[in-house]
């Protein structure tokens, strides 16, 4: 680590268990709490990388052997570091690839596969098994929650789970009690955002703006992550097994 540095690097440690306080804060935030929570996880996780590819040398190391992380977290990244961190971080990865490029030239009956294995899969990239892991913690919490009453109620104020994590939470359910509400609740929710884009459409349409409130104002965004979770999250092609 260069005299730059402040403190050393630490791996980011494996996901919780989430409290049920935290589920519970989470339903109480705008858009799908699965959603909101990986967003949050990643964003930790990757400003901790941001930090020690700027300034520690071994972690710039690890990172070039590993080949970085695959393309939607690598430019995922590029959203939180600045140029000068990556500037410093990212020449030992370049260099790694060009000496791996420089053996490949007349030394394999396969170039294209020689070149296509320099690329990050997403199998095998690090902030991708992070959040594969961090998803499934959560669903399985969540799930044995909605057992109970309470986390039902705070269910139905919120704006629900996006299609995909529905989809995968109802093989942990064991009640088809829940199974069945947590589709009416999806549907009603999916109603309701219908419901104010259209008025949001006939107000300014109608030149009515000032009378567009919040839910109509952002319909569009609740509508979006109903049908594709949350950007940073739906763009990154998880593997379930």
């Amino acid at each position: 680590m260069d005299s730059d540095s402040k403190q050393a690097f630490e791996e980011p440690a494996d996901p919780a268990v989430p409290e049920e306080k935290d589920i519970l804060k989470d339903l109480k935030l705008r858009g799908c709490p699965i959603c909101n929570h990986m967003e949050e996880v990643i964003f930790d996780f990757l400003a901790k990388w941001q930090y020690a590819l700027t300034y520690d040398e071994n972690a710039q190391e690890e990172y070039a052997t590993e080949l970085g992380f695959c393309a939607a977290h690598t430019w995922h990244l590029a959203t939180i570091a600045s140029p000068r961190g990556l500037s410093r971080g990212y020449p030992r990865l370049l260099e790694h690839v060009a000496e791996e490029l420089a053996k490949l030239n007349g030394a394999s009956p396969d170039i294209s596969n020689g070149i296509a294995a320099l690329l990050k899969k997403s199998e095998s990239c690090r902030v991708c098994r992070l959040l594969q892991d961090t998803e499934g913690i959560y669903m399985r919490r969540l799930a044995a929650l909605l057992e109970h009453e309470d986390t039902r109620v705070a269910y139905a104020r919120s704006h629900g789970l996006c299609l995909r994590h529905l989809s995968l939470l109802v093989p942990f359910l064991t009640s088809r009690e829940v199974v069945r509400f947590l589709l009416l609740e999806k549907s009603k929710h999916l109603k309701e955002t219908a419901e104010n884009m259209q008025l949001y459409a006939l107000k300014h349409e109608a030149l009515e703006r000032h009378l567009i409130n919040d839910n109509e104002q952002y319909a569009y965004l609740r509508a979006l992550v109903h049908i594709a979770g949350a950007r940073n999250i739906c763009a990154l092609h998880i593997r379930h097994h």
